[in-house]
């Protein structure tokens, strides 16, 4: 469990590169395709990691008062 946590930390810029990469790719893919079901997984995956974001689409930090 070490091993995990240690590489984790080693390695989350990596971690963060590809999910934005694959996210990214995805969003062409989609945007591509004349059907709406992938727009609706992609807007859930984008909606689980936007829960998962510390930053706002917006730019403003969660949690943040206006």
């Amino acid at each position: 469990m070490t091993q995990l946590i240690n590489w984790c930390t080693q390695h989350w810029q990596d971690v963060l590169a590809i999910i934005g990469g694959v996210v990214g790719v995805a969003t062409v893919i989609v945007k591509l395709t004349p059907t709406q079901k992938d727009d609706a997984v992609l807007g859930k995956i984008i909606a689980v990691l936007s829960a998962l974001s510390l930053v706002n689409a917006d730019g403003s930090f969660v949690g943040a008062k206006k």
